[in-house]
């Protein structure tokens, strides 16, 4: 992805039209000379991608875009801004289409939507086309009276959810909000919900509080038009089996409304128990036990894979909570669906890997595999313990929310949940460390704190807030940040706190002529330095990206081999010694790695797997561990062992030595990668060469 620095410099050159210096450019971003090599090296790539000639350094003069360049890049921009703007005019189009279909029981015609969109026969028959081939469950039909929706009433409100899942302030959300009925008093609604909550002993995000709003909104609507659920794959015993009293609860709260159709309320009860909640207390005495089991198992593999250790034992019950409605959107199938996800996997690969391995204890107990939006949506807690460490507990506590907020320079306003409030706090934090950032607070803690005396400059939200009462100015963004929202943030920053955002060598001179009034300094280098890295922490950033290692900075040909293991029965102690004598050799480890291996598996059994047939063996870096490495050992002949009471067929064995610091993160998502895709692993699997497996394994990895 095209970071923010990269097209700003860019953007720059191309205002500019003329030779640059690169002290202007240091002064100008306010960066060492360095960054900005960095910087022009990632820009020119980027450049001759959209194969536009790159910035050119001319000596004595300075750096320069050409002409021809600017207007290439500046034209560039234009198309991508009307791409963008076609597609989702397109997505709109589509949308309103479709909500056509649902307030309209009859079947409805080209002619009809020509003059209703006010647009061709053809954009007509292409944007039917889409439909079909984007909303198959949807299942648009045509006859000689038009097209109707012949998918079930319930097919149509999990698309209904679905929607409002992904864009709960989007087109979909608008236009139930202008239904003219039911009118039913946002109040009324909020005061049956908490009833709704207290009967099960729960507490619903206030993002999963306004999706159930609309959703009935919808329900008692198409209610009213004849349109009913009448046939339902669940049973109630598929509700009660794991819960405590939400089958009657959700009868009491749909009555209300007039419904009390057994389908209905089963739907709803399945929308209940896949909603987010902060507090859940609504299951079985044995299925919290097996949630917990879970957890515990997931946070174990995770640490075993990563070499991250958690200890907060509000991580992991934050996790629980989480992990109740994973468990029923995936046994409902309900895919949790948002445009964030997409960015949780690409920008965190390595940890969406790890996460989604160590989530099969979750996949077992729903005896179903878990969608890779399920498991971004879990990786963003193991991110924000990744990036928060310590500072998690901050993150994850809020009890007295309000009490600590009051304190805040800039509150943080997310309605989606835990794991996406510590994401947005840990971006803001690590970037401007000398600001007060607040927890998540939810709508009804923002206003109670606006009541309340308090020191805040700023509101950071992702959801969109009605301002008319609020003072402070306020800036929406997503959980996920992309640059238009660091953009957006920098600014009004740089306004409310303009002291963080001087020059930094000035800087840094005045602070270090403040304390050397107050005291003593021994190594002024060192203090300069140590007071750069807290006040600029990008940089580390950038720097335990660059030590990542890839899979082929750690693999060789000798590091592959082909293993005859028919002495060996079916015992996996003497493959991994001998794989980890190969590593002692090429002084990667000392004898006693093996030896931490081997206790592990003594402890928690062989359950490191990355496949079926794939045995992952690895210990935390320790005095045992010099540095990176790995072997790979093919077995002639399969192993069988019981993992978790499943008899499994090892075919590859893999020792691996992490890094102290997450080095080896980028290499093992690689090799997952590569493990995962069956066609090309079988493929290496059944070669009898090792140098060919290398060069498959080097390929996929290009």
């Amino acid at each position: 992805m095209e970071s923010i620095d990269t097209r700003n410099l860019i953007n720059y050159f191309a205002e500019q039209k003329r030779y640059v210096t690169l002290d202007e450019l240091c002064n100008y971003f306010d960066v060492s000379q360095r960054t900005i090599f960095y910087r022009i090296k990632k820009a020119n790539t980027l450049l001759t991608l959209k194969d536009i000639t790159p910035i050119k350094n001319v000596r004595n003069l300075g750096y320069i875009l050409n002409a021809q360049a600017i207007s290439a890049w500046k034209q560039q921009n234009i198309n991508e801004n009307k791409d963008l703007q076609h597609n989702e005019n397109k997505q709109n189009r589509l949308k309103e289409i479709i909500w056509k279909f649902f307030i309209q029981n009859s079947p409805i015609t080209i002619n009809q939507l020509i003059d209703d969109m006010d647009v061709s026969r053809n954009t007509i028959i292409d944007d039917l086309k889409d439909i079909r081939q984007n909303y198959p469950e949807l299942k648009l039909n045509i006859d000689s009276n038009g097209h109707l929706l012949k998918s079930s009433e319930e097919e149509k409100s999990r698309f209904i959810f679905n929607e409002l899942q992904k864009h709960n302030s989007g087109l979909i959300a608008h236009k139930i909000d202008k239904l003219p009925f039911p009118i039913i008093e946002d109040s009324k609604v909020k005061s049956d919900i908490e009833i709704l909550e207290e009967d099960i002993s729960s507490r619903f995000t206030e993002n999963a509080i306004s999706k159930l709003k609309r959703i009935l909104k919808f329900r008692i609507w198409r209610i009213s038009m004849g349109n009913m659920i009448v046939d339902i794959d669940i049973t109630d015993n598929d509700i009660q089996e794991s819960t405590v009293n939400v089958l009657s609860a959700v009868t009491d709260f749909t009555q209300r409304y007039g419904i009390g159709i057994k389908s209905e309320i089963l739907f709803f009860s399945e929308l209940i128990l896949c909603s987010q909640a902060d507090v859940v207390n609504y299951v079985t005495e044995s299925f919290k036990d097996k949630i917990l089991d879970v957890a515990q198992d997931i946070v174990n593999r995770y640490a075993s894979i990563s070499g991250i250790k958690i200890q907060s034992p509000k991580f992991v019950i934050a996790l629980i909570n989480h992990l109740y409605a994973s468990y029923f959107r995936s046994k409902f199938n309900f895919d949790f669906n948002s445009e964030a996800l997409s960015d949780v996997v690409h920008k965190f690969p390595e940890i969406v890997k790890f996460v989604q391995l160590s989530c099969s204890p979750l996949a077992k107990l729903v005896s179903k595999p878990i969608s890779i939006n399920e498991i971004a949506l879990i990786s963003l807690y193991f991110i924000s313990y990744d990036d928060l460490s310590d500072n998690i507990s901050h993150v994850l506590d809020r009890n007295d929310n309000i009490r600590d907020s009051l304190q805040s320079e800039v509150l943080l306003v997310c309605t989606s949940g835990v794991s996406s409030s510590a994401i947005l706090y840990s971006n803001l934090h690590k970037q401007y460390p000398l600001i007060t950032f607040s927890k998540s607070l939810s709508i009804d803690e923002l206003n109670k704190i606006l009541r309340i005396p308090n020191t805040a400059k700023l509101i950071i939200t992702t959801f969109p807030l009605n301002t008319k009462n609020i003072d402070l100015p306020v800036v929406q963004v997503k959980a996920m940040m992309d640059s238009e929202d660091y953009v957006k943030v920098e600014n009004q920053l740089r306004y409310y706190f303009p002291q963080l955002f001087i020059n930094r060598e000035k800087t840094l001179d005045n602070l270090i002529s403040i304390i050397q009034i107050n005291a003593q300094i021994k190594n002024i280098s060192d203090l300069r330095k140590d007071l750069d890295n807290y006040l600029y922490p990008t940089k580390d950033t950038v720097k335990r990206d660059k030590n990542k290692h890839n899979l082929m900075d750690l693999l060789n040909r000798s590091s592959i081999k082909i293993i005859d293991n028919l002495m060996n029965g079916t015992d996996l102690n003497p493959i991994i010694k001998e794989l980890s004598e190969e590593l002692e050799k090429n002084n990667i480890v000392t004898s006693g790695y093996c030896d931490d291996i081997l206790s592990l598996i003594d402890k928690y059994g062989p359950y490191m797997l990355l496949s079926s047939d794939t045995f992952l063996a690895h210990a935390a870096p320790s005095k045992h561990t010099r540095k990176i490495g790995i072997e790979i050992g093919i077995l002639k002949r399969p192993i069988k062992i019981s993992v978790n009471n499943i008899e499994e067929k090892i075919k590859c064995v893999i020792v691996l030595v992490p890094g102290f610091h997450q080095e080896h993160d980028k290499a093992l998502a690689q090799l997952i990668n590569i493990i995962t895709n069956r066609r090309l692993y079988d493929q290496i699997l059944s070669e009898t060469d090792t140098d060919k497996m290398y060069k498959l394994i080097k390929k996929s990895v290009q």
